[in-house]
């Protein structure tokens, strides 16, 4: 089937330099939260960039608040799949083929990366599109559930989600350790929540931050730590698996 969705940005307030970040696209239900940033992870981001395992290139128009951007799928041209995009109502071309047998069988999911901007879904639900959509195409609500293929689910109870802590010495091979455990357990989704996770993390066009905080060193341990005592207090109220990775 050919798949739709529509999404529409609006702006938080912020006080960063670079405050507003918006990535859609697709990706497998394997893959990190990080669009665009690893294999079989496809973004657009409002920069006017796509991106693909960290790899960013030109494609389309820069978009911002108050757009609506369209995210295509076509598995009905041959032996590849092709990925676009639409900027209120104007297709920007194909952003990426794949071939199917790298895909596997494997299904692609809607995929936002977002910081600091709300914005609202259209799968469907809506009587009215923003924009009028290309003839062939199905928003993803209307697909056959017998089509559909459900991600992977979270515990049902907070008695279910597991918990890992890290001991050891500073450099004794935890994160390392962490990291290897959560890819051989793909379907645990552990949230890994440290420091050198979130810095990890603090990326700019899939570059590491930490260049930009040459002698300022301690301006980001104490950004990640901020970070971290608040995804601890987000942690405890969501029902999730996770390793606790910080000495």
């Amino acid at each position: 089937p050919q798949v739709n969705e529509e999404i529409s940005v609006k702006h938080l307030p912020s006080t960063e330099p670079d405050p507003h970040v918006v990535r859609v696209g697709w990706s497998l239900d394997s893959c990190s939260t990080q669009l665009g940033e690893e294999p079989f992870s496809y973004g657009y981001g409002g920069t006017g960039k796509k991106s693909t395992n960290s790899k960013f290139e030109n494609y389309g128009e820069t978009f911002a608040e108050n757009d609506v951007i369209a995210c295509l799928v076509d598995f009905e041209c041959g032996e590849e799949v092709e990925m676009s995009f639409m900027k209120n109502g104007k297709w920007l071309g194909v952003a990426y083929r794949v071939r199917k047998e790298l895909l596997g069988g494997r299904a692609l999911f809607p995929h936002v990366l977002v910081k600091n901007c709300a914005i609202e879904f259209n799968f469907g639900q809506r009587e009215d599109t923003y924009f009028s959509v290309p003839p062939g195409f199905t928003f993803i609500q209307h697909l056959p559930v017998a089509e559909r293929v459900r991600g992977t689910l979270g515990p049902k109870s907070k008695a279910e989600c597991e918990i890992l802590m890290m001991v050891g010495l500073p450099a004794a091979g935890k994160t390392t350790w962490a990291v290897k455990h959560a890819a051989a357990n793909p379907s645990k989704k552990y949230n890994i929540l440290g420091t050198n996770a979130i810095m990890d993390k603090m990326r700019v066009m899939g570059l590491r931050r930490q260049r930009n905080y040459a002698g300022r060193w301690d301006v980001l341990i104490q950004q990640a730590t901020q970070c971290l005592n608040r995804l601890i207090q987000i942690a405890a109220r969501k029902k999730r698996n996770y390793i606790l990775d910080q000495v």
